[in-house]
C-alpha cells in the first residue's frame, strides 16, 4: 500500500475570501476523484486551522495499491485537470511518498 501526501500554501495574492473559496474547492475537486480513477484507492483533504506561519493551508492524503497504481493516478487526465487549477492557487507545495507495510 502507497500513501501520498501533499501539502499546499494558498497565494498570498489571494484575499481572505478568495483563499476560502479556492481551499473549499481543491477539497471538493479532490475528494471527487476516488470515483473517477481507478488506481485511487482513497482520497482524504483537510483544510487547515492553525494559524502559525510554519502551517499548510490544505492537506491531501491519497492511498494506492502500488507505486505504479500511483504513477498512473498523477498522470490521469482527471488528476491533470484538478492539478491545473490547483497550480493557478496555490504558491508553494511539499509532497511524500511512502509505503505502508
Amino acid at each position: 500500500m502507497i500513501k501520498h501526501v501533499v501539502a499546499f500554501r494558498m497565494d498570498k495574492k489571494l484575499s481572505a475570501d478568495e483563499k476560502t473559496d479556492a481551499m473549499n474547492k481543491m477539497k471538493s475537486l479532490l475528494e471527487a476523484l476516488p470515483p473517477k480513477i481507478d488506481e485511487l484507492e482513497a482520497a482524504e483533504v483537510g483544510i487547515n486551522f492553525n494559524p502559525t506561519d510554519a502551517a499548510f493551508d490544505v492537506v491531501l492524503t491519497t492511498t494506492h495499491l502500488s507505486k505504479e497504481a500511483l504513477g498512473t493516478y498523477a498522470g490521469h487526465p482527471e488528476h491533470l485537470e484538478v492539478l491545473a487549477y490547483i497550480r493557478s492557487v496555490i504558491s508553494e507545495r511539499i509532497v511524500v511518498d511512502y509505503e505502508v507495510s
